[in-house]
């Protein structure tokens, strides 16, 4: 599914995060815009959690990631202000959730592109099935970001493409992901 088809076909979700070839913010099918100075600190737990996978991750591990330099009461305090920082930003308190020391994006209320390329990928069961999520993604997840969880998240999901696809990863990371993209612009579409 395309990320323009995503939003639509998203109805049931209030929050559709793009990371694959952009990234985008969606709140109610409007596009997430700023006045003034982007909230940075609050767009880097969004991405950290996003690149954790629908299961998240222990809010220590993401205060330790988003600020390494600080003491752990410090660093566990910056993260619950960022957090209820992006709570707000996001416009819902439950998008993202805090139990038991575990933080997550609620999957019944925000709607991840990756996540449900991933999903698509591993579940499809032959090569056209695998041709055509691959034709959906639309590049890179987070192409622009050099943060380690983005990374990892990024090979991860270039791992299983080449898996999935039967490609050796001879060609560079960066066209792995392309696919779609590359394929659209092979046969003239979106040109």
């Amino acid at each position: 599914m395309s990320p323009d088809g995503l939003i639509a076909a998203s109805t049931q979700s209030r929050i559709v995060i793009l990371t694959l070839g952009r990234f985008e913010v969606y709140l109610n099918g409007h596009p997430l815009r700023f006045k003034g100075r982007a909230p940075v600190r609050s767009l880097e737990l969004l991405t950290a959690l996003v690149a954790a996978g629908e299961g998240g991750a222990s809010a220590g591990r993401l205060a330790d990631q988003l600020w390494p330099d600080a003491d752990g009461f410090d660093a566990y305090r910056a993260f619950t202000t960022t957090l209820h920082r992006l709570r707000r930003l996001l416009d819902c308190h439950d998008a993202v959730r805090l139990s038991a020391g575990r933080v997550c994006l609620d999957t019944q209320v925000c709607t991840v592109d990756a996540w449900a390329f991933e999903r698509a990928l591993r579940g499809a069961a032959d090569s056209e099935a695998v041709d055509a999520v691959l034709d959906t993604c639309a590049g890179p997840f987070l192409a622009d970001d050099a943060n380690p969880w983005v990374i990892a998240m990024r090979e991860r999901l270039e791992e299983l493409v080449a898996r999935k696809s039967g490609r050796v990863r001879s060609q560079p990371p960066r066209l792995a992901l392309a696919v779609g993209r590359n394929r659209e612009q092979a046969s003239g579409v979106g040109a």
